[in-house]
């Protein structure tokens, strides 16, 4: 059996990201992946067999790729609103460049094509930044409520702080992420 292309690969992960972006992830079809991708149909049908294995590999690589990005070079002698700080930013950056694979990661999240598999996937790589909330707890620095709160206000501040920037609304300055930045703090902080 030939190996399986990588640049072909990655360009059918791009083109699936960026439909789901402009169409929504339940209206794509593989024909229009394909297309999209520069590809035939039978080609993408050599990588993936059905529309639900393509998007829970795309999710994959797309969270894989997320996780290394804001994850690396976390400075663990920090104080701990410094960690939470630099972690905020950098999926912050995140969110900004890789705008088409955060939207398809959001949409696939919430959609019934997720596997059991991705969703173990995610429970295995996301434990570095629970750690973060955990010792924060401890620390009695983070309010003792249930990790998901803190999770959602914490990603909410982001996902809306990006939305302002992409919108124009306020402009991407470091005064503004500092003051972004502070509500979130505060609202998780003891």
């Amino acid at each position: 059996m030939k190996p399986k292309d990588e640049r072909k690969l990655e360009a059918v992960i791009t083109a699936t990201c960026r439909l789901a972006t402009e169409r929504g992830l339940f209206g794509l079809t593989l024909a229009q992946i394909a297309k999209e991708a520069g590809i035939g149909t039978s080609t993408l049908y050599v990588y993936f067999p059905d529309k639900e294995t393509l998007f829970n590999e795309v999710y994959r690589q797309a969270k894989r790729e997320a996780l290394d990005f804001y994850s690396t070079g976390i400075d663990q002698t920090l104080p701990l609103k410094s960690k939470v700080r630099n972690v905020w930013n950098k999926i912050l950056d995140h969110r900004l460049q890789r705008f088409d694979k955060v939207t398809f990661m959001e949409q696939f999240v919430g959609s019934s094509f997720m596997s059991d598999e991705s969703r173990a996937f995610v429970e295995r790589h996301g434990e570095g930044l629970i750690q973060i909330v955990v010792e924060g707890q401890k620390e009695e620095i983070l309010k003792p409520i249930p990790i998901l709160f803190i999770s959602s206000l914490f990603f909410g501040s982001i996902r809306e702080t990006a939305r302002l920037i992409r919108a124009s609304s306020i402009t991407d300055t470091e005064e503004a992420r500092e003051i972004a930045f502070q509500l979130c703090w505060d609202g998780i902080r003891s």
